[in-house]
């Protein structure tokens, strides 16, 4: 089997993996490469997940096997921050797996206007000169660069809108107290970045459990 392509959508790659037209294994695979790749410029990653990635997408490749329906099989995803995970849970027992923690900014750092990933600060994939947006941006980088096709934020105050605006993408920013958040004020929304309307839909009836099976 090939591995996932750049273009292939969250939806394309979830019902490719359901048809076992594409292992998990490979389309978290193809994602990982494509990282391994692009990040020392765009640097839309804190931290990359390889071999947990990978193990993760062996198990849903047998659950997949065992007859289970996943609505989100083997898309690999990025999650905002280190903490991301915290708030991943739905969309990792709908099949997807986190390959990293994306880039937000700095300490000191204007929090609307880039990110500081591995490498340095974060590049907007269309103009390495230009800032991506803030703060969820390595997310909207990551996926206007093709890494995945889907990745999580989190907004106050522009912090999905802003990077989704710079960098091209489809963003959404969740109405307050619609889904459970980690943050204290009640001001912090999820949300997430995409590169169509049909996988952030997709994003939201798994949020939600509101997707049909």
């Amino acid at each position: 089997m090939s591995p996932a392509p750049a273009g292939l959508s969250a939806t394309e790659i979830a019902s490719a993996v359901r048809s076992r037209n594409l292992r998990a294994v490979d389309a978290v695979a193809s994602a990982l490469a494509r990282i391994e790749r692009a990040d020392p410029v765009l640097s839309a990653f804190i931290e990359v997940w390889e071999e947990e990635a990978l193990r993760r997408a062996r198990e849903v490749d047998a659950r997949v096997d065992a007859g289970e329906w996943l609505p989100l099989a083997g898309v690999p995803i990025g999650v905002k921050g280190r903490r991301g995970l915290r708030t991943a849970g739905p969309l990792l027992a709908a099949g997807c797996v986190a390959v990293g923690a994306t880039s937000v900014p700095g300490p000191g750092t204007p929090w609307q206007t880039w990110g500081l990933g591995r490498y340095g600060r974060t590049a907007n994939p269309w103009r390495p000169d230009r800032t991506p947006g803030g703060s969820s941006a390595g997310s909207a980088a990551a996926v206007a660069a093709g890494l995945v096709p889907l990745a999580t934020g989190s907004d106050g105050a522009g912090s999905v809108r802003i990077p989704a605006a710079w960098c091209g993408v489809v963003g959404l920013k969740t109405t307050n107290g619609h889904l459970p958040s980690t943050d204290r004020t009640g001001l912090m929304a999820l949300g997430v970045l995409a590169r169509s309307v049909a996988d952030v839909a997709a994003y939201w009836d798994v949020m939600t459990g509101s997707g049909g099976g």
